[in-house]
């Protein structure tokens, strides 16, 4: 049996923010353990972090908290994961559809990034304080802006601006083909019928499509 570890206060910044993250790197295994759930209760997390709840709440305010926390370092291991996916292709990969092809490998390859996203307007952005929730928007727009301007970088006919407004498109983009690719058990069976075929989705590729979409528009309109 885990008994929680006697409580010694954190008093240096160094000590505070080792607390934190480990209780972000319990969380995320306690995600990895149950991979279709996204419920995080702070009791079991004080439990397997060996904390008490109370010492929990010292570092988060609500179990949404630690998630918002968990989709913030996503986003940002994606990009730096984007980074190096992109320059991959060289000078022959500075064109939108090496872009479309990356972005969606990438973010497909962070199952964790997608589940936490799909319900991040539904679950996630509930039961934070004001405070918390603009911390929260702001590293992620951090992350939009950087990726925009990486893109930019890479395709400079089209300008900052509208790659930005691509990444604000994708968002509901990964919200809405996650669930419709990672269907419920009865709706997974009820879609491999034949004549259902048009139902099924490929996250992956589906998201390539609809970037790659997209950015023919910004193309246009450059």
């Amino acid at each position: 049996m885990n008994l929680p570890i006697p409580y010694v206060r954190a008093r240096s910044a160094e000590q505070k923010e080792e607390r934190r993250r480990h209780l972000l790197a319990t969380a995320r295994e306690m995600l990895s353990q149950s991979p279709t759930a996204l419920d995080l209760g702070i009791n079991e997390l004080a439990r397997q972090a060996q904390m008490t709840k109370s010492n929990v709440y010292r570092y988060f305010e609500s179990s949404e908290a630690v998630l918002m926390d968990v989709l913030v370092e996503e986003y940002v291991g994606w990009h730096a994961e984007l980074g190096v996916a992109l320059a991959r292709g060289g000078k022959k990969g500075s064109t939108i559809e090496h872009i479309a092809r990356t972005f969606a490998a990438t973010i497909a390859a962070r199952p964790l990034l997608c589940r936490l996203t799909s319900v991040l307007p539904s679950i996630l952005e509930r039961n934070v304080s004001l405070e918390r929730m603009i911390e929260f928007k702001r590293n992620l727009l951090a992350v939009r802006q950087q990726t925009a301007l990486d893109f930019h970088a890479r395709v400079p006919g089209i300008p900052v601006h509208a790659f930005e407004r691509l990444i604000r498109h994708a968002l509901p983009l990964i919200i809405g083909i996650w669930p419709l690719s990672n269907p419920a058990e009865l709706a997974a069976q009820v879609i491999e019928q034949p004549g259902l075929e048009s139902l099924r989705y490929d996250f992956e590729q589906d998201l390539e499509h609809a970037l790659l979409a997209l950015m023919r528009g910004l193309t246009k309109e450059a």
